[in-house]
């Protein structure tokens, strides 16, 4: 669950593989148009946060191709292992416009379209840019899913192509994390997953700029970047609309925690002593195995977002240690584990880390079963 969880979480905001455009320079014409699409989030957790790209639209030379920085080459030696460790490098595509909408049409996302608006010469300095960008030594980039993306890439060619400022952006600005709860509420299981992989960077309160790595936020602070005092994007449109998404319906993680920690607490109390050590064993190893994940996405790879996780003072590798202790006659173990799950409960409206709500049963029925066992020895 965890390991699909982390593949997914980090596809989010890349698109895969597609048709692509002709290499090398353009030499477009001073007709040419540039704007910025924003795609309407996806009903699958790898499409949840929306979609950015660039469309550049020559009529002169016939060119009408759209740009984004989320493709990937599954043929990367070692592609698995570089993904899950956040060294594969992801890397600017481009397709026709045609074929970009037609795939839109089909998957029933909205697209809307943001025409930038600058005079002749920084039109040149910015299509420079996304040409110099395109080309194949500059293409590929080290990705990072806060700081490096589809979106933050677009925001970056716009900066470094011109000298912009923001305007009016004096408002509050949520934490990285809280941004994500708001695609998420429509996903329950997969924000509890994700809230229990990624660390403190999450917890940070962004900035205007920071918050540009999601593209709807893209889409609404990029009309605040001024050029010489004139705004650089003119009025928005909509190219396609998006088909609602269906509402959740199933079970959220804190009932289904709560009955299940529940149903593992109560059968402590029964005289059915190998199911109950079944069920401690299994639990143990499940929430220890999730601990080495989160230990592993630590201190393993170059995941900025999965650093620094306080998810780990309960869960971690020393559930395998107590495992032992569930016959044995070293308890240490189990005093530890239901030590850490109750500090864990007593810090838990303190943490800089938002934790999520459904890990209260799971610290609960851990405490109990830990000092239960350890005490009386079932």
């Amino acid at each position: 669950m965890y390991v699909r969880l982390l593949v997914l979480i980090f596809l989010v905001l890349a698109l895969g593989s597609r048709p692509s455009i002709a290499q090398g320079r353009f030499n477009f014409s001073d007709s040419t148009k540039v704007s910025l699409l924003t795609c309407s989030p996806g009903d699958e957790l790898y499409s949840t946060f929306g979609h950015s790209a660039v469309r550049v639209n020559d009529p002169l030379s016939g060119i009408d191709a759209v740009f984004n920085w989320g493709i990937f080459d599954f043929n990367t030696p070692n592609f698995y292992w570089k993904f899950m460790t956040g060294k594969l490098l992801y890397q600017m595509g481009g397709q026709n416009w045609s074929s970009f909408l037609e795939e839109y049409k089909m998957i029933q996302r909205a697209v809307v379209e943001t025409p930038i608006h600058l005079p002749l010469e920084a039109k040149r300095k910015l299509l420079v840019t996304i040409e110099d960008n395109y080309l194949p030594e500059n293409r590929k980039y080290k990705y990072d899913f806060f700081f490096d993306n589809c979106a933050t890439r677009i925001r970056d060619v716009v900066e470094r192509a011109l000298p912009i400022q923001y305007v009016d952006t004096a408002r509050t600005i949520k934490p990285l994390r809280r941004l994500l709860d708001e695609y998420l509420s429509n996903m329950p299981w997969s924000d509890f997953g994700i809230d229990l992989i990624l660390g403190l960077p999450t917890d940070q309160v962004g900035t205007f700029r920071y918050e540009m790595f999601l593209p709807d936020y893209l889409g609404k602070n990029l009309p605040h970047a001024r050029y010489r005092g004139q705004a650089i994007t003119g009025p928005e449109v909509e190219i396609l609309a998006a088909t609602p998404l269906p509402p959740f319906k199933g079970p959220k993680p804190l009932l289904v925690m709560s009955i299940v920690m529940l149903a593992w607490v109560a059968l402590g109390f029964l005289k059915q002593a190998k199911l109950i050590l079944i069920m401690d064993r299994f639990f143990f190893s499940l929430i220890g195995f999730a601990g080495c994940l989160m230990l592993f996405l630590w201190l393993g790879t170059d995941h900025l977002a999965t650093k620094d996780n306080l998810n780990v003072l309960w869960a971690n590798p020393f559930y395998f240690f107590a495992l032992g202790s569930l016959k044995g006659k070293r308890k240490v173990w189990l005093w530890i584990v239901g030590g850490l799950c109750v500090f864990t409960l007593a810090f838990f409206p303190f943490s800089p880390q938002l934790l999520h709500p459904a890990i209260i049963p799971i610290l609960i029925a851990v405490a109990l079963r830990s000092f239960k066992i350890a005490r009386f020895g079932v």
